[in-house]
């Protein structure tokens, strides 16, 4: 146990003595941080919860757990009040995480049980810094004294932009939807030289992961071309159908969403400038989409892709498709936790294993493809730190735009890995 946990029951003894104490242990900010024993750089993490009131349980909810109920559990400090759990972590790891007083309910339970495991979740109240996860959820978020730099997501202007939201109607879906087109200063429709960034989970992409401020600071840097953003958002009950590998789906993008942005705003941009981008289910819809219309979407950007969550009509996986067909002139960047281990049930592997042998599969066949792996889960947290990178690899200037290269294991190997800060930050520590 750490040793600020044993000083610190020592010294609540109720009441005032309890305040103290507490306001003590946590003044360098939470979750605790603590070194291991070399030659280990690892970091022991250790999370604090104090609830407001009397509790029987108490979990973690974060994607650097192991995602059981034992994996999750937090145990009482004596008589504190105080609930804790530690783990040890490569000192590059990032997360979101939260707390719930009740045990994670199994893969298996209901859907009744995960509503309301869901519905009791909450930050950490100690930690200021937050990330949304949901429509009305939020978590908190750490990260360690090596997480790679997050230099795009700075607030640097990003004046002159014009967005405008519409709803389109798809025939072929019998759907509508919500859609977000962001338009770079000074737009000019008779130009054809701007890329087309399409992004799947729109409302995502804007809160929590701020992809125009990102889009922006790369063009500002000269990292790629004028960009048009294009957010779309999910049809209804319509997410794993859409987003599944379906052939309409695809053909809604080629056939109806392509055309509607020519003709209302002039944009005709080339198959190579034109990027689909999603996480989970969208970089499945994604990559998907580009197998079946290459001559209308050159590029795929899949963060954590579910590539898993599909099979054809013959029982094939998307992989299998991809290993079938003759190369597409499409390029790819892949990336994936090294916490996406959970095999779900019925599943034969996890997604980190399915996002490897897409890897693998794209590679055999020779297709340009960019693969990392971060130091976490499934989480905003990291698709967030990591869509600029997606983005210089895919759109980056032929002058020289900053390109990974991964180790027997995958992991990246070039710039930007592991690399200290000039001056690291703590989100970790507490402000007044």
């Amino acid at each position: 146990m750490d040793r600020r946990l044993v000083r610190f029951e020592r010294d609540a003894r109720g009441g005032a003595d309890t305040a103290r104490a507490w306001k003590a242990l946590t003044r360098s900010g939470v979750p605790l941080i603590g070194p291991t024993a070399p030659p280990s750089h690892d970091r022991l993490v250790t999370f604090l919860w104090r609830p407001t009131r009397p509790i029987g349980a108490a979990s973690l909810y974060s994607p650097i757990a192991e995602f059981s109920r034992e994996g999750t559990a937090l145990a009482p400090l004596g008589d504190t009040g105080v609930w804790y759990r530690t783990y040890r972590l490569p000192a590059t790891a990032r997360a979101s995480y939260g707390f719930a007083p009740r045990p994670l309910p199994s893969l298996t339970d209901p859907g009744r049980a995960w509503g309301e495991f869901v519905r009791s979740l909450g930050p950490d109240p100690l930690n200021p810094r937050r990330v949304k996860a949901g429509p009305r959820l939020f978590l908190s978020e750490f990260e360690l004294p090596d997480a790679t730099a997050e230099p795009w997501l700075r607030s640097r202007g990003g004046l002159g932009w014009r967005e405008e939201r519409r709803r389109l109607r798809s025939r072929k879906l019998g759907n509508a939807r919500a859609i977000w087109v962001e338009l770079p200063p000074r737009f000019d429709p008779r130009r054809s030289d701007y890329n087309l960034l399409v992004v799947f989970d729109g409302p995502a992409y804007q809160d929590p992961i701020p992809t125009r401020r990102i889009v922006t600071n790369l063009v500002a840097a000269g990292r790629i071309d004028p960009t048009v953003v294009v957010l779309l958002d999910n049809a209804p009950d319509a997410r794993e159908r859409d987003l599944g590998g379906r052939a309409e789906f695809a053909e809604f993008l080629a056939d109806e969403l392509l055309p509607w942005l020519a003709r209302r705003y002039g944009i005709r941009s080339e198959s190579r400038r034109t990027v689909l981008a999603g996480s989970s289910m969208g970089g499945l819809a994604a990559a998907h989409a580009a197998l079946e219309h290459p001559e209308r979407f050159g590029a795929v950007l899949a963060q954590s892709g579910a590539f898993l969550a599909m099979t054809d009509a013959a029982g094939g996986s998307l992989m299998d498709l991809y290993a079938k067909r003759e190369r597409l002139n499409v390029r790819f960047w892949l990336n994936a936790g090294t916490h996406e281990t959970i095999v779900p049930p019925g599943g034969s592997m996890s997604l980190l294993d399915g996002v490897r042998r897409m890897r693998d599969v794209l590679r055999a066949k020779e297709y340009p493809v960019s693969y990392t792996e971060f130091e976490g889960g499934h989480d905003y947290a990291w698709w967030r730190a990591t869509l600029a990178d997606g983005l210089i690899y895919l759109l980056g200037r032929a002058r020289g735009p900053r390109r990974h290269r991964s180790n027997r294991n995958g992991r990246a190997s070039g710039p930007g890995r592991g690399r200290r800060r000039t001056k690291p930050s703590h989100p970790r520590r507490r402000t007044s």
